[in-house]
Formats: C-alpha cells, sequence, structure tokens
C-alpha cells in the first residue's frame, strides 16, 4: 500500500522542501513535492507531518555500541542475539537505519576484540531477521597485532563485510601519543593490571617490524573483495601521503589537524565522531570535530560510541552557524553513502532511492518521531494514519 508524507519540512542533498509531500511505493521514494499538488492515488496511507523535518535514515559508518552491549563490564558478556536486538532498537530510536558495527581484529588486547567474536555476530546478523534497520560489519583491522590481519582473510568474504579500516593502537603515536595514555585507556577499558599492559606493550613493539608487511595483505585483500578501505587516527601528513599512494580513500578520526587538512586536500573523505561535536571536544584530547569542521575538512560523522549523538550534532552545527540544514544532515546520510558506494540506493532523498526515512520534530532538542526503513514503518510515535 502506498503512503503519503504530507506537510513536511524535506530536507534533499542541496535545499530543502519548507511545505512538502513525498510518497512510498514498493519500498522506494516514488515523488517529491510541494503542497498542495498532492497526487491522488487510490488506497493510499497518509500521514500529515506537521511540518516536522523528514531527513534521509541515517547511515553510521563506525560505532561499537554492540561492543558494550555484549560485554557491558569486563569479563561480563551477554549473549550476541540478545545484544543485537538491544542494540536494533537504540538505532531505530536513534534515526540510524543503516548501521557498520565497527568490530576490531586484533589478539583480544580489548575484551571481545578478536576474530572469535566477529565470525559470531556476522551469523547473528545473517540469523537477524527481526531486525529494523540494515545491520553491517566495518572490520577493524589492528596491524600491531599477531592475527589481526590472517583474521580479515577468513571473513573478507562474508557479505555483511563492508567496510574495513587499519588501525595502529600501539602507544607512541596515533590516539596515544605516550605510554601513559594508553596504559590508561586499557586499564580503564578492560581492567588489566600493569604487568598484563607492560606485556602488551613489549608485545607490540616486537611486532612492530611487520605491520609494512600487514598492511599491504590487508590492502590486497580488500582490492580482491572490492572493499573500500579507511585508515583510523592519522596523525601526521606523512601517514596520509602513503594512505594516498595506496589509493585508500577513506581517513576517520584524524588527530590533528594537519592530517584531516592533508587528507581532505588529497581527497580522502575524512570522518569524524558526533560525539566529539556534541561535547566540543575529543574524549582523548586530541582534534576537535568542530573546529575540523570550520576549517572545512570533514565530510562525514559517525557515532563512534554513542548513536543518539547523530542527528543532535548535525543540527547543532546548523545552530551554531557552521553550515546550512542540508550540509549538515549530508554529513550523516549523503557523504557517509558516498564514501561506502551506496549512494545510489541509500542517503539521500530522491525518486527511485530506497525509503529510508526519518522524521524529526524540534521540541527544541531534535527528537525521532518515525522513521521508515526500504519503506517500512519499524518507528511510529505519531498518530494513527488518517
Amino acid at each position: 500500500m502506498p503512503t503519503l508524507l504530507t506537510n513536511a519540512t524535506i530536507v534533499l542533498r542541496d535545499s530543502v522542501i519548507p511545505n512538502g509531500w513525498l510518497l512510498i511505493t514498493e519500498n522506494l521514494i516514488a515523488g517529491v513535492g510541494t503542497m498542495p499538488d498532492v497526487p491522488t492515488m487510490h488506497g493510499t496511507t497518509a500521514r500529515d507531518l506537521g511540518g516536522a523535518f523528514l531527513i534521509p535514515g541515517v547511515i553510521d559508518l563506525h560505532c561499537d555500541t554492540i561492543e558494550k552491549m555484549v560485554q557491558p563490564r569486563p569479563g561480563v558478556e551477554i549473549d550476541g542475539a540478545v545484544a543485537l536486538h538491544i542494540t536494533d532498537r537504540l538505532l531505530v530510536n536513534s534515526g540510524v537505519t543503516c548501521e557498520f558495527h565497527s568490530l576490531s581484529l586484533d589478539d583480544a588486547e580489548f575484551g571481545v576484540r578478536n576474530e572469535d567474536f566477529i565470525q559470531n555476530f556476522i551469523s547473528e546478523i545473517n540469523r537477524a531477521d527481526h531486525a529494523s534497520v540494515r545491520h553491517y560489519v566495518h572490520a577493524r583491522v589492528e596491524i600491531s597485532s599477531a592475527r589481526g590481519a590472517h583474521a580479515l582473510s577468513l571473513i573478507i568474504a562474508q557479505p555483511a563485510v563492508k567496510l574495513v579500516s587499519i588501525m595502529d593502537h600501539s602507544p607512541g603515536q596515533g590516539q596515544y601519543v605516550t605510554d601513559e595514555s594508553f596504559r590508561y585507556y586499557v586499564a580503564k577499558t578492560t581492567g588489566r593490571n600493569d604487568s598484563e599492559i607492560d606485556e602488551i606493550i613489549r608485545t607490540k613493539a616486537l611486532l612492530k617490524a611487520g605491520i609494512p608487511e600487514r598492511i599491504d595483505y590487508v590492502v590486497q585483500l580488500c582490492r580482491n573483495a572490492h572493499i573500500p578501505i579507511a585508515t583510523h587516527d592519522d596523525d601526521t601528513i606523512e601517514k596520509i601521503n602513503t594512505w594516498v599512494e595506496m589509493g585508500i580513500g577513506i581517513s576517520e578520526f584524524p588527530t590533528t589537524m594537519d592530517a584531516a587538512a592533508a587528507a581532505h586536500h588529497h581527497g580522502m573523505l575524512v570522518g569524524m565522531g558526533a560525539p566529539n561535536v556534541l561535547r566540543g571536544r575529543s574524549s582523548g584530547g586530541n582534534l576537535s570535530a568542530t573546529d575540523a569542521i570550520r576549517a572545512g575538512h570533514v565530510d562525514w560523522l559517525c557515532a563512534d560510541y554513542y548513536p543518539a549523538a547523530m542527528i543532535p550534532a548535525a543540527f547543532a552545527l546548523v545552530d551554531q552557524g557552521l553550515l546550512d540544514l542540508p550540509s549538515a544532515i549530508a554529513l550523516i546520510t549523503a557523504n557517509p553513502a558516498q564514501a561506502i558506494g551506496m549512494e545510489h540506493h541509500i542517503g539521500r532523498i530522491a525518486v527511485g532511492l530506497s525509503a529510508d526515512l526519518v522524521v524529526v520534530a524540534r521540541t527544541p532538542q531534535p527528537i525521532v518521531r518515525d522513521v521508515y526503513v526500504g519503506g517500512v514503518h519499524v518507528l511510529a510515535t505519531q498518530a494513527a494514519p488518517r
């Protein structure tokens, strides 16, 4: 049955329709226009949005919330099916319609970050016929680990794996500029004691010489599988130049303005965390996402660790006068879709694209009222259809 959404403030890629309508037919966007020129169709379900914003479904390329749902405390694990179900509901209520769960492949240094967990979680995704949103895997390969690169080879052919990132959590660079910052994070996150952390640092030092070879291996795996590659926590221009030479097109969470500027200059699509925008600073003391956006170096935002931050962060950028509404919404919709090559299917409100849509009311905070995924009304908080 076709669905007609009326009296909506429709946010397109480059403009806004202040008093618009949108028609959903057979899971696709079948028409968009301005009232009162509303199409009449027999058997159509009509919903008056009361002037609320209608935006594309949010596409989140990086979020590790599922890790916290599976392991809420060090040494405590929850069944993967339960964790996926509750995460699915959290995502829907946050307006996220396409989630790339960022799952790490390392040597189990950080709790569930290991190959067994990621393989089990892929199985849960394949079984999750109850899921409301689109669930994919963003495989994060820890190149300072012994097994991360090899573990990728075991899952790269899985249809759920749609994005791979190269990360190096060795202390002394990237996210952890000092041994002390690395120690603090590991202790806080995993509960490991000093001697255990000492052993991790020693192991990473021994494995450092093999990092270039592991990077080449990962890049070749992804090229063979036609999967986009991102880099993680870039801190220098030299690193960016290396990635550009390798043909890598995505840089997520650059830790310095120099790295962000260089990545953007070379055409890499730069991603930052939405919580960073809301808080006005990085949780790790690195680059402020707002400063990078103000400088024009950011192309997309992700949830990182907090899915509910996505839509509020976009509207905050508008309220602060840093971006217009279409540009801000594109940071969480059209631009991430482009980064992973899905822009012809999702990420925009345009005829022929999937009807992944979110109704947002401002009260004054942006509140997700309704969500459609492929035309299916998966979250309904409005009054009944007229």
